[in-house]
C-alpha cells in the first residue's frame, strides 16, 4: 500500500510538530547574527594581538665568572613613547634564581629594535640567564 505524501506530511506533523517537517531551520538567524558579529571581532583580535606594543627575545648569555653572567637580548617597541622596564635573571644549575637586574628603556624617537648587553651580579655561579618580562611603565 502506497502512502500519499500529504498523508505522510500530516502524520509526521501531528507526531513530531510542524518545525521538523516544513524544513524551517531556526538556527539560521542566530548563526547569521553570530557570523556578522563574530567574524569581524575575530579578524580585529587576530590583527591587534599579533602586533604587541613591545616584544623581547633572548639572544645569548655567557658566564663571565662565578659572580657574574652576561646577557644579550633584543627589545622591539612599536611606539617610541613607551617607557619599558625589563627584568633579567640569572639561574644556577638547579634553576634557582641567583641574580636579578632591571633594565630601563627610556622613551626616544626611534621605533626599531634595540639590542642590549648587560651583566648580572650573582651570589653563586650561574649557568644561564633569561629575560623574565618587559613591562610598560
Amino acid at each position: 500500500m502506497k502512502i500519499s505524501p500529504e498523508y505522510e506530511k500530516d502524520f509526521l506533523r501531528a507526531r513530531y510538530g510542524k518545525r521538523y517537517i516544513d524544513g524551517q531551520s531556526r538556527w539560521k538567524i542566530p548563526a547569521a547574527i553570530f557570523a556578522m558579529v563574530g567574524i569581524p571581532w575575530l579578524l580585529w583580535s587576530a590583527g591587534y594581538h599579533s602586533q604587541p606594543a613591545i616584544r623581547f627575545e633572548l639572544i645569548s648569555f655567557q658566564v663571565i665568572d662565578d659572580q657574574q653572567i652576561s646577557i644579550t637580548y633584543l627589545l622591539e617597541r612599536n611606539e617610541p613613547s613607551l617607557d619599558v622596564v625589563c627584568t633579567l635573571v640569572a639561574r644556577d644549575f638547579e634553576k634557582n634564581i641567583v641574580g636579578e637586574r632591571t633594565d630601563r628603556f627610556t622613551p626616544n624617537k626611534s621605533i626599531g629594535k634595540v639590542v642590549r648587553t648587560n651583566e648580572i651580579e650573582t651570589r653563586i655561579q650561574a649557568v644561564n640567564a633569561d629575560v623574565i618580562s618587559c613591562d610598560v611603565r
